[in-house]
């Protein structure tokens, strides 16, 4: 088998192309399923396949824990048909592995950009290297293409014990300093995904009430910047 691509992010979610091999393929292919098994050091994971044509299948890559080199191996399930004098559990499938192939997990751009997000949460100054994106004129597909695979990342991460969007504070402090969070940070790029996820985390409640150095809130600064589903979700 031949897959592509050889690699995805730490947090999965792309879809691999298995091209299968003439001695791979089954004489019966109704009858038959095609299984990918992920074996990690310390993960394994088995996702299912669809088959896009006689000779190509598709699987969603899983998660994985660390980045390293995995093996892969396909296996295929064959399904047995019922006989009335038949032992019912000799019909669940005959499982035989076909081929292996390595499989590399990277931390990509958008994974480095989740943990340094994290860590910028209630740090005086903390967004400021993140303010210099406005500089840059993002396209739209890009800033898309962004919010999915930054939204993964986050999810994927294991957040500090106590973590808040507000750092370290009291997320029932009253004293708090204007400042940017990262609901602003979200707010100003249309990242609806990332905003999803923020809106659930410790701490949202009050950084949503709360302005920045310029004196908006997050759901303002989504309005300035034409953001109109996402200024409505930040006003729910």
């Amino acid at each position: 088998m031949k897959l592509n691509p050889q690699q995805a992010p730490l947090y999965g979610h792309c879809v691999i192309t298995v091209q299968l091999a003439d001695e791979e393929l089954a004489a019966d292919e109704e009858g038959v399923d095609y299984f990918l098994l992920f074996a990690g050091s310390t993960q394994r994971h088995l996702t299912s396949t669809l088959r896009s044509s006689h000779d190509t299948l598709e699987a969603l890559c899983p998660p994985h824990d660390c980045c390293e080199v995995v093996l892969v191996t396909l296996c295929s399930v064959t399904r047995g048909i019922p006989e009335a004098s038949e032992d019912p559990k000799s019909c669940l499938g005959r499982v035989a592995p076909l081929a292996e192939h390595r499989f590399s997990f990277v931390q990509d751009l958008a994974f480095d950009m989740a943990q340094f997000l994290v860590s910028t949460a209630g740090r005086v100054d903390g967004l400021d290297g993140a303010l210099l994106l406005d500089e840059c004129q993002i396209p739209l597909q890009e800033c898309e293409r962004l919010d999915e695979s930054l939204a993964l990342a986050l999810h994927h991460l294991v957040l500090p014990s106590g973590w808040s969007l507000l750092g370290n504070k009291l997320t029932n402090s009253t004293d708090l300093n204007p400042q940017e969070t990262l609901l602003h940070f979200s707010a100003r790029r249309g990242l609806f995904r990332v905003t999803q996820f923020l809106l659930q985390q410790p701490g949202a409640r009050e950084a949503l009430r709360l302005s920045n150095r310029q004196g908006y809130t997050p759901s303002a600064v989504a309005a300035l910047r034409g953001h109109k589903c996402l200024h409505e979700l930040l006003t729910k």
